[in-house]
């Protein structure tokens, strides 16, 4: 008996759209790259539009991680 395996899509976070980093800007079909949203690069640096610093205007770091809905600065799409 072979049953297909249910497929996992990752769901990509949807973070502020000030969030920038110079290293990584998506992935351009090579679906074993994480997009750059999902903050999985150890050498990325990310900073903030609002700021143009490595903090956002609430003073906590600029990340994809933590950029995201319910931060008091977040911008959504």
């Amino acid at each position: 008996m072979n049953t297909p395996l249910p497929t996992i899509q990752n769901e990509v976070p949807t973070v502020c759209r000030l969030l920038r980093t110079k290293t990584y800007f998506g992935s351009f079909g090579d679906s074993d790259t994480p997009p750059w949203q999902a903050g999985q690069s150890t050498t990325a640096v990310f900073w903030c539009l609002a700021t143009m610093q490595s903090a956002g205007p609430d003073e906590a770091l600029a990340h994809p991680g933590s950029c995201r809905a319910g931060r008091d600065c977040f911008l959504g799409e």
